[in-house]
């Protein structure tokens, strides 16, 4: 079963990113739909039809995670102005990680760039113009219902996610928590601080002072954490 992690591009470059990654050899993949467009053509109507494909999911690419390691030296790449042969992209990150997605979790979209392709093939292959409109209708009826049971299964789930969360913090908040002056944290959940480390100033159970170069800051306890790093020393923040 392959794992994937999600690439970030701009929503003009979504399949052109999948395309140039996967020419380069990577196993890359982003949900499309076929859709026919109308263009300027020298023709009598002064327009044609053509057979185009559009991102279900603008933006979004998903990338195995064994390309990981070469995905990032893409990007470094990118960052460091050394140029690259790809559209620009970026790593998806969320709480300083970068998370990890399973099959499981991208078959519905598997699922619907199958069904859009099914329904434009269903359609080229109408015998009248009036059989292919009721083809196109009945399954923009049957994909809002979809679209609509979706929605409220996600609503669903975020607020299950929410309250579990919730319930994990209020146990975390119970806890006392008391650090010894001089030691070296790191803290949780908070983005202005992911990746940043501190020294407690002082403690009380229930919040600790921590201070980052001159700025003393007041934190939940539960948030707080020692870190890799064992001394003040090493970071710099010595008195």
């Amino acid at each position: 079963m392959t794992r994937w992690v999600i690439l970030r591009t701009s929503g003009g470059q979504t399949l052109p990113l999948m395309r140039s990654l996967r020419d380069a050899g990577f196993d890359v993949w982003s949900p499309a739909k076929p859709i026919r467009r109308v263009i300027k053509a020298k023709t009598p109507s002064g327009t044609r039809l053509i057979d185009t494909e559009v991102p279900i999911l603008p933006t979004f690419v998903f990338a195995s995670e064994v390309d990981l390691p070469k995905l990032g030296d893409i990007v470094e790449d990118m960052m460091s102005g050394r140029g690259c042969l790809h559209p620009a992209f970026s790593i998806f990150r969320y709480g300083g990680r970068i998370p990890i997605i399973g099959d499981a979790e991208v078959k519905g979209l598997r699922e619907e760039e199958a069904r859009t392709i099914a329904v434009l093939q269903a359609i080229r292959d109408a015998e009248t113009y009036a059989e292919a409109e009721a083809i196109r209708i009945a399954a923009m009826q049957s994909e809002a219902a979809r679209r609509r049971a979706t929605k409220e299964l996600e609503r669903q789930q975020r607020a299950a996610i929410k309250e579990a969360e919730a319930t994990q913090r209020a146990i975390l908040r119970s806890q006392r928590i008391t650090f010894e002056p001089g030691t070296v944290v790191a803290v949780a959940e908070m983005d202005a601080m992911v990746g940043v480390a501190g020294v407690v100033e002082a403690s009380d159970g229930v919040h600790a002072w921590v201070r980052f170069g001159s700025c003393s800051w007041k934190i939940e306890g539960w948030r707080v954490s020692p870190s890799d790093s064992t001394t003040s020393a090493a970071l710099g923040l010595a008195a």
